[in-house]
C-alpha cells in the first residue's frame, strides 16, 4: 500500500521557488519597520489560535510566486488550497495567510496550514488516530537521539488509509513533509503546484539527504574505536 502514496516536497529547481524567504509568521500585521520576530511557536501552538487570519510580515517586498512553500507548516495557494479541501486531509487548522510587505498589504492570496500533533508524553504519540508510520513493519535506523531514520522500507499503519493527505507524528526525520496518496498527487499535478515536487514515499529519506547536503554517517551514532594497548601487537619473545 505505502508503493501508492508520494510525498510533496519544495523543488528547489523550480523557478518559481525562493531559496529562501524572509517573512515571519505571525499573529498580527506588522506595519513598522523592521518587522519584529515572532515568539509564536508555529506550528506547534497554532491549536490555540481562534483567529482564521495569521499574517506574513516581511520588510522588503519578495517575488513570491509558488504555490507550495514549507514555512513552519505549510504555505500554499488559493487554487492548490481548493484541491486540498475536496480531499481527505488528517486533523488539521487552516488559516488565510495575509501578506504584508514593507509594512503595506498585498493581494497575495495564501493558505497557511498545520496538521494536528496529537497528544505526546515523553517524546511518544499517544493517539494511536495520529500515527501514520508503522513503526513495527517499517525497516529503519535510529539517529543519535534516538529518533527514526526511515533508511528502508516505509510502511503505513491502517490509520492513514482513512486520509488522502497527512504528515508523519511519530517520525521526525519526514515531519515537515506532507504525504499524500495517487489520488490526491494527480489532483494536484493536474492542477500544477509550483515550486513543488512529489517524491515517492520509498524514495523520501534518500531525496531529503540529497537536498539538504547531509551524509547518513552524519546522522547515525558514532562508533566508539576500541583502542588497542601499545603492546597489543607486539610478538611474544620465544
Amino acid at each position: 500500500m505505502s508503493d501508492e502514496y508520494f510525498v510533496l516536497m519544495k523543488d528547489k529547481a523550480s523557478p518559481y521557488c525562493s531559496i529562501s524567504h524572509n517573512g515571519i509568521l505571525a499573529l498580527e500585521p506588522d506595519i513598522k519597520l523592521p518587522i519584529r520576530s515572532s515568539q509564536f511557536s508555529f506550528p506547534y501552538k497554532v491549536k490555540d489560535i481562534s483567529s482564521d487570519e495569521l499574517f506574513w510580515n516581511f520588510n522588503k517586498p519578495e517575488p513570491l510566486l509558488f504555490d507550495y512553500c514549507q514555512e513552519k507548516g505549510h504555505v500554499v495557494s488559493a487554487e492548490i488550497m481548493a484541491i486540498l479541501d475536496s480531499l481527505r486531509l488528517a486533523p488539521h487548522f487552516k488559516k488565510r495567510l495575509t501578506v504584508y510587505m514593507q509594512g503595506k498589504k498585498t493581494d497575495h492570496d495564501y493558505f497557511y496550514i498545520a496538521f494536528e500533533q496529537g497528544e505526546w508524553l515523553k517524546g511518544v504519540q499517544q493517539d494511536p488516530q495520529f500515527i501514520f508510520y508503522d513503526e513495527e513493519n517499517s525497516d529503519y535506523q535510529l539517529d543519535r537521539e534516538g529518533d527514526i531514520l526511515p533508511t528502508g522500507h516505509i510502511a503505513l499503519t491502517a490509520v492513514a488509509a482513512q486520509y488522502d493527505v497527512f504528515e508523519f507524528t511519530n517520525c521526525n526525520f519526514l515531519f515537515d513533509y506532507i504525504v499524500l496518496n495517487a489520488e490526491a498527487k494527480a489532483k494536484l499535478e493536474q492542477q500544477g503546484v509550483k515550486a513543488g515536487k512529489f517524491v515517492p514515499l520509498q524514495e523520501a529519506f534518500n531525496t531529503v539527504v540529497t537536498d539538504r547536503r547531509l551524509k547518513l554517517s552524519d546522522l547515525l551514532p558514532k562508533v566508539k574505536k576500541t583502542i588497542k594497548p601499545w603492546f597489543a601487537d607486539v610478538s611474544k619473545k620465544s
